[in-house]
C-alpha cells in the first residue's frame, strides 16, 4: 500500500503514522516515514506542518536529523520556529550547524528560537556566539542568548568562558562574567578579583556583583586588598556590599569581621581606613563596636563621618545609644542628620523593648530633628507602632501644615492596627480625620477601620 497517497491531509491519519513508526521503526520504514515528514513540511499546509514538526522529535537517528535541518531554511517563519524546537528536544548535536546558521535569520522569532536551540546542542565552542550576541542586542533575543549561556552543557564550558573573560572586548566580557555567576563558576574568582580593576566601569562592577556568588571566605583577605586600591565611589560601594556578603557566610558571626579588623592597624591613609569602617557597619559583627566607638571620639571629621554611617547601617539595634548620642552632641550638621536617621530607623530592629520606651524614644527623636523633612522621617517610624501611645503622639502633629500628611497617615495607620483594644479612642482620631483631610485615600482607608468598629458589636460612645 503506499502510504503517501492514503495520508491526504487527515492529521489523524499523520498520529497513526507516528504510532506505527515508533512501533514498527525497522529502517526502511524509517525512511518512509521521514519521506512523509519531508513532504508536509514542504507543502504550504501549516496545520498538518505543525502535526509533523511534534512527532519529529521522537524519531531515533542522526540521518533523520540531517534530513530535517536540510529542509529547515525552506520552511516559513513560524514552521521553523517550530521546527528549531524539536530539534533542540532531539538533542541531536548534528543540527548545531543549521541552528547556529539560524541565529542569523531574517526573522526575529527565528533568531530566538535558534538561541534557544543553541543552549540544548551547543557546547563550549558556543560560548563565544552566544557571549557576543548578548553583548549586541537587547530584548527578547538578549535574553534568550543569555539563558542559553547559562545553560549551556559541557565539561569545557565553564573553563572557555573564564578564558573569554581575560580574551573579550568589554561588552562581551560583561556577558561572560554575568555567565560566572549564572553557573556559579567558584573557580573564577581569582579572574574576576583581576577584573574588578579592569579600565571598563561596566566590567568592575559585574565583577564585584558576581564575586558574592562565587566567592567564599577564604577569599576576603584579597577582597580587602581590592578594596583598599579602588577607587571610584561606585566602585567602592559595590565592593563594601561584596565584602559584607561574603563575609556572612561565616557561621560565626563574632569572626565574619576578621579579616577587616586584620588590616585596619597597618591602614594609615584616612580614606581607605574610612572605607573599612563602613564596611564593618555592613558586616554587623558586634566585636568591631569597640573599634567604631573609638572612631566616634576622633578628632578627623572624616573618621567621625564614617564611623556614624557604619553604626547607621548596623543591622541591629545594638548601637542605638551610640548614634542617639552622635545625634543629640555632633557639631556637624550632617552627622546629626545620618546619625538620627540611623536612630530612628533601629526603633523598629528591637522587639524586646516595650512599646512605651519606644514610643519615648521616637518622642526624642522628634525633639532632635532640625527640619520639617527628618519629622517626617519620625513620623513614617513611627506608623509602624501598635500602640496607644504612639496613636495619641502621631494626632499632636495633626495641626501642623508641614507634617499633616504624615501625621496623617501614621494615626491612620496606627489605628488599623489596634482599634479592636482601643475602639473609642481609635474612633475618635478616625472622625476626625474624616472631617478635615483632603486626602481620598486616607479618608477611605479612615472610614473603613471606622466601619469595622461600627460592626464589631463592641459599645462606642461618641
Amino acid at each position: 500500500m503506499n502510504i503517501k497517497r492514503t495520508i491526504c491531509n487527515s492529521s489523524a491519519l499523520l498520529l497513526l503514522l507516528y504510532c506505527w513508526t515508533i512501533c514498527f521503526g525497522a529502517s526502511g520504514q524509517q525512511d518512509e516515514a521521514v519521506g512523509i515528514v519531508l513532504d508536509i513540511l514542504k507543502s504550504g499546509d501549516q496545520e498538518m506542518q505543525a502535526v509533523a514538526i511534534a512527532m519529529v522529535k521522537d524519531m531515533p537517528g542522526t540521518e533523520v536529523t540531517k534530513a530535517l535541518v536540510k529542509e529547515l531554511p525552506n520552511l516559513s517563519a513560524a514552521s521553523q520556529v517550530q521546527l528549531l524546537s524539536a530539534l533542540s528536544d532531539r538533542g541531536d548535536a548534528a543540527a548545531l550547524p543549521a541552528v547556529i546558521t539560524a541565529v542569523k535569520a531574517e526573522d526575529e522569532s527565528v533568531r530566538i528560537a535558534a538561541l534557544k536551540a543553541v543552549g540544548q546542542l551547543g557546547d563550549e565552542s558556543s560560548v563565544d556566539l552566544l557571549a557576543r550576541t548578548a553583548a549586541a542586542i537587547r530584548g527578547a533575543e538578549q535574553k534568550a542568548a543569555r539563558e542559553s549561556l547559562y545553560r549551556l552543557r559541557g565539561a569545557k564550558v565553564d573553563e572557555t568562558i573564564l578564558t573569554g573573560i581575560t580574551k573579550a572586548q568589554s561588552k562581551t566580557k560583561v556577558e561572560l562574567i554575568k555567565s560566572a555567576g549564572e553557573r556559579n563558576i567558584s573557580a573564577g574568582v581569582n579572574t574576576l578579583l583581576k577584573t574588578a580593576k579592569d579600565s571598563d566601569r561596566k566590567v568592575r562592577l559585574e565583577s564585584l556583583k558576581v564575586l558574592k556568588i562565587v566567592a567564599g571566605p577564604e577569599h576576603l583577605p584579597a577582597m580587602v586588598e581590592l578594596l583598599l586600591n579602588l577607587q571610584s565611589s561606585s566602585d567602592l560601594n559595590e565592593a563594601r556590599k561584596t565584602i559584607a556578603s561574603v563575609a556572612h557566610q561565616i557561621e560565626d558571626k563574632n569572626r565574619q569581621a576578621e579579616a577587616v579588623l586584620a588590616v585596619l592597624p597597618s591602614v594609615k591613609d584616612v580614606k581607605k581606613r574610612c572605607s573599612l569602617l563602613s564596611v564593618l557597619g555592613k558586616i554587623g559583627d558586634s566585636s568591631a563596636l569597640p573599634l567604631l566607638r573609638e572612631a566616634l571620639g576622633s578628632n578627623n571629621i572624616e573618621k567621625r563621618g564614617a564611623a556614624i554611617r557604619a553604626l547607621a547601617e548596623w543591622p541591629t539595634s545594638v548601637p542605638a545609644a551610640d548614634l542617639m548620642k552622635a545625634a543629640e552632641n555632633s557639631e556637624n550638621k550632617l552627622h546629626r542628620i545620618l546619625a538620627l536617621r540611623g536612630f530612628v530607623q533601629m526603633l523598629a530592629l528591637d522587639n524586646t523593648r516595650s512599646t512605651e520606651e519606644t514610643v519615648t524614644m521616637y518622642k526624642k527623636a522628634m525633639a532632635l530633628a532640625s527640619d520639617a523633612g527628618e519629622k517626617k522621617r519620625v513620623l513614617s517610624g513611627l506608623a509602624n507602632m501598635k500602640s496607644l501611645d504612639a496613636l495619641t503622639m502621631a494626632t499632636g502633629y495633626l495641626e501642623d501644615k508641614a507634617l499633616l500628611k504624615e501625621a496623617e497617615s501614621a494615626a491612620v495607620k496606627i489605628a488599623g492596627g489596634i482599634y479592636e483594644r482601643f475602639p473609642r479612642q481609635t474612633r475618635d482620631v478616625l472622625k476626625k480625620i474624616l472631617q478635615t483631610s483632603k486626602n481620598e485615600v486616607l479618608q477611605k482607608q479612615a472610614q473603613e477601620v471606622i466601619n469595622k468598629i461600627d460592626g464589631s458589636g463592641k459599645q462606642v460612645e461618641d
